[in-house]
């Protein structure tokens, strides 16, 4: 891990490694799982992916994964800043049955936050979720409950091997999700966020208008009409811009006086 990251809680080194490396979770329900409470329209400001909303800071985000997942394993990276002031940058986490190797259910998560500035809050997160064979869904009762929680998509579309897919678009006017003509990749899978850094800042003030506050949901099946696998992606990128200058701002401050305290306290300078 480099000078910027570190652990926070219990670290896992080998997420990557075979599920036989990975801790028991206990039993869940696969759809109560899927979407934690839920209205109609949901607010913009108010989207969640299993209980870990927008705008939540990264123990809010702690705190809710150990409520649903209070055996799994999760790790939460630290950035610094030069004077010692440090925030929580991202974090993953890793779920699977061990004790049923030919019945798992297996969930990965990735979150990604802003900086101090701006609160330090969760501006994207991603959900990848394997169904128990034994307690496979219909895919069609999944994208219902999206539609439950989310309201009517902004575009959707069905594979040829029974998954369904849709997308939603909230802009800054209100609750109600756009209508989008084709899916936008608003939210990578490779390129996933590691932090709000320059990088993010840049990619989020070039399409923030036409991605706003995005979510993406991708429900695997098969032709008999249950569900394999979940994938969710959601993402605000109406607010990363301000909340990149306000984290910039907070951090040039905390320099600052860090360098002022230090040239009063500083030792003389070495015989030459």
């Amino acid at each position: 891990m480099s000078t910027f990251g570190r652990a926070l809680m219990r670290p896992i080194s080998e997420l990557n490694k075979d599920t036989g490396d990975i801790m028991k979770i206990t039993l869940f329900t696969a759809i109560a799982a899927l979407f934690l409470g839920g209205v109609a329209a949901t607010q913009a400001a108010e989207i969640d992916i299993n209980g870990m909303a927008l705008g939540m800071s990264a123990d809010q985000v702690i705190a809710k994964f150990q409520e649903v997942r209070p055996d799994a394993q999760y790790e939460f990276v630290k950035w610094k800043l030069p004077e010692g002031t440090e925030w929580v940058a991202n974090g993953r986490t890793l779920s699977n049955d061990l004790a049923n190797p030919d019945d798992m259910e297996h969930e990965r998560m990735q979150f990604a936050f802003t900086g101090l500035g701006s609160g330090n809050k969760l501006f994207a997160a991603r959900r990848e979720l394997k169904f128990r064979p034994s307690q496979r869904p219909t895919t069609k009762s999944v994208f219902a409950a999206a539609i439950q929680k989310f309201g009517e998509p902004s575009v959707m579309g069905k594979s040829s091997t029974g998954g369904i897919w849709a997308a939603w678009k909230f802009g800054a006017e209100g609750p109600t999700a756009e209508k989008l003509e084709s899916p936008l990749g608003c939210v990578g899978i490779s390129d996933f966020p590691v932090g709000l850094d320059e990088f993010t800042a840049k990619k989020a003030k070039q399409s923030a208008s036409m991605c706003g506050i995005y979510i993406d949901l991708d429900v695997r099946g098969d032709e008999t009409g249950l569900a394999t696998e979940l994938n969710m992606k959601m993402m605000d990128q109406l607010h990363l811009e301000q909340d990149f200058d306000a984290d910039n701002i907070d951090a040039r401050k905390r320099i600052d006086a860090a360098k002022a305290k230090n040239v009063g306290n500083a030792a003389p300078a070495p015989k030459l």
